[in-house]
This record gives structure tokens, sequence and C-alpha cells, in this order.
């Protein structure tokens, strides 16, 4: 009984039949190949866990939120919000705002010049407008439009589509527009006129034409200045044929020059030794940028004279003289062309005649014993 009563087992250390067995079992079967399981964290530290995902995000969106805010500082700071306008490297002012372009300001100024002028005008200088940051320095030259324009229209010049007159294939002189330049040749002209009635052709003796080019506003005329321009003359040397019953001194008082200027102008010429018919003399001409050449055309209506012819009578005396046939003159219509220059005659010519009525000659009969 003793021996039998050690070895059975104590009450402690009793179990259910089968229960342990089994579940040593499952255990066993259940940690094998595989590593064996960490001890578990304590819940403290799972929490401090959760709360630190927790705080990530919304330090993110402060972070992203200040460099949102200094983005927007710097821009504020940097950003163009302004026009600086140039006349070439001169800074002329600041405007506000974006829009402006330097194509609008031009096309305003030289709308206002053509308007005051009264031709088209292109501007010399270059007008730049360049987008700026206005900033503290810079806001004491922002200014408006209105106050701008006319401060730039005083500082530019310009070319002015003017009509050139033309002279002979250089400039003579600038007119503001093609009617001005027609009013100034016209105006050049009429001293040179022929009378009202008479046929006649006027030209320019030099090549004169009206073209149109830019050029400088300075160079345009009003319409007195270019005519006593065009008028104004130089003295140059010509030639004259001497005329039935000219004198020297007509000569010289035609030619509006001194009886001893015209001596100069002919080597060997002097009041002693006389001029003749037909004798070529040079004389000083007044000649004027431009010169106008008339060609007048004038129908006469002028006198035949009456021819006179001679017969002998050997039986009358040398004293003896008789008309056996009276005489009387006819009349004829020529067509006369004169050209003038400025005025002179230059050549007079007949170009065609008509006779009206023959003349009849007069007979005399003279003795000749």
């Amino acid at each position: 009984m003793a021996e039998g009563k050690e070895n059975f087992p104590r009450r402690q250390e009793r179990v259910i039949y089968g229960v342990n067995k089994q579940r040593t079992s499952k255990q066993d079967n259940t940690n094998r190949g595989r590593r064996p399981q960490k001890p578990q964290k304590p819940q403290n530290k799972e929490k401090r866990k959760q709360k630190s995902r927790r705080s990530l995000p919304r330090k993110q969106m402060l972070l992203g939120l200040g460099f949102i805010i200094i983005l927007i500082i710097i821009y504020l700071f940097v950003r163009k919000n302004g026009t600086e306008v140039f006349v070439g490297s001169e800074s002329v002012g600041v405007l506000e705002g974006r829009a402006v372009k330097a194509e609008t300001i031009v096309d305003t100024i030289e709308t206002q010049l053509a308007g005051m002028v009264g031709a088209e005008v292109k501007l010399n200088e270059e007008v730049k407008a360049q987008r700026i940051h206005i900033g503290g320095s810079r806001k004491k030259d922002i200014c408006t439009m209105e106050h701008l324009i006319p401060k730039i229209r005083n500082l530019v010049t310009y070319k002015v589509d003017a009509a050139i007159i033309m002279i002979d294939g250089g400039k003579g002189v600038v007119l503001a527009n093609e009617e001005q330049a027609n009013n100034v040749l016209d105006s050049v002209k009429k001293p040179y006129l022929p009378a009202e009635g008479v046929e006649a052709t006027v030209e320019w003796v030099e090549n004169v034409t009206v073209a149109k080019d830019f050029v400088d506003s300075e160079e345009v005329l009003s319409e007195s200045d270019a005519v006593s321009i065009l008028q104004s003359t130089t003295t140059v040397t010509s030639t004259y044929t001497v005329q039935s019953n000219d004198a020297l001194y007509k000569i010289a008082q035609s030619y509006e020059c001194s009886l001893e200027d015209l001596l100069k102008l002919n080597d060997g010429l002097s009041v002693e030794t006389g001029i003749r018919v037909g004798q070529v003399l040079n004389v000083p001409v007044k000649k004027p940028k431009v010169s106008v050449k008339t060609v007048e055309t004038q129908v006469l209506t002028t006198v035949e004279p009456k021819t006179y012819e001679y017969h002998s009578d050997n039986t009358k005396p040398k004293s003896y003289q008789k008309v056996t046939q009276q005489g009387r003159a006819g009349q004829k219509k020529s067509t006369i062309q004169i050209t003038r220059i400025n005025g002179f005659v230059q050549e007079e010519k007949e170009i065609s005649k008509e006779i009206i009525s023959e003349p009849v000659p007069e007979i005399i009969v003279r003795g000749t014993l």
C-alpha cells in the first residue's frame, strides 16, 4: 500500500485524462517548422504608433500651406504689373497694367500728328513698351496714357508723306501734299502766261515732276516760301541776235544790266564800233530754278507792200519820168509763232501765210536820152 501511494500522482499534478496530451500534441504539430513567435509588445506602444500616424498628415498640410504662402509673397514682389515706355533708349514713363502695346502708342501719335500737318507721318524714333514690376521706387514714375502721349509727341521727330517738286531728277522744294505742289507750280507759271484768247502752249524748260515720299518734317515749306525759292535766280550767259532798230543801250535795258556789263561780255564791242542786224551778242540772263517756255501762235493780217517796175524810154530825156500804172499794196494773213522763255522772246517765225489780195506793182517809165 505504501508503495502504491507513493507512485500515485499528487492532486496538483493531476490532469484530465486525454486533454493535456491532446493539447501538447497539437502544439507540437503547430510549432513544427515555425519560428518562435516574438513576445507581444505592450499595448501603450501601439497607441503611440497610432497617434504618430494621425499627426503626420497635419504636419504635411502645414508645411504645404507655408510653402504656398511663400510663393504668393514672392510672386507679389516680382510679378510684372506695369509697362515702361521708351523713346529710343530714354524712359518716358510707366503705365499700370500689362495690356499697353508700343504699336498702339505709335498709331495714336502718328494719327494726331497727321491731323496737325495735314499729311500721313512716320516716326523717326523707335517707341518700345517693356513689361516691368512696379516696386516702391518706381511708383513715382507712374503716369496715365493722357499724360504720356503729349510727352512722347514733343520728344519725337517724324517724316511726312510729302509732295516733292523734282527738277531734272533732283529735289527742288517740298510741300505737304500734291495740291500745294501744283498750286506752287501754277504760281510760278502765272507771270509768263500769254494774254487771254492767245493760242499758246506752256511748258517747263527743265524736267519738272511731282513725286511722293516721306521726308523730314523740317523740309516741308509753305507755298509762298516754295514759290520764292523756285523764282530765285542765278545769272548765266545767253545769246541774243541783233534785230533792226536795236541799240546797245536798248539791249542792256531789256536784259536789266548796265551798258558796261554788256560790253564786258562781248570782247571787242564798244559804243564806237556799234552793232549790225544779225550780229550775235552775249547777254546776261537771270535764270530761275525753273524756267517757263511759252510758244504762242498768232494769226495776223498784214500789208503786203506794193512793188515797183521801171521801164526805159529811149525817146525821152533822162529827166523824163512817168507813172504808167498806179500800184497798190496787197494784204496777207500770216500765222506767226513766237517762242518765249520767262517772257523773253527767243524766236519769232512765220509758219504759214495766205494772200488775201495781191499787191499791184507800180510801173514807172524813165527816159534815157
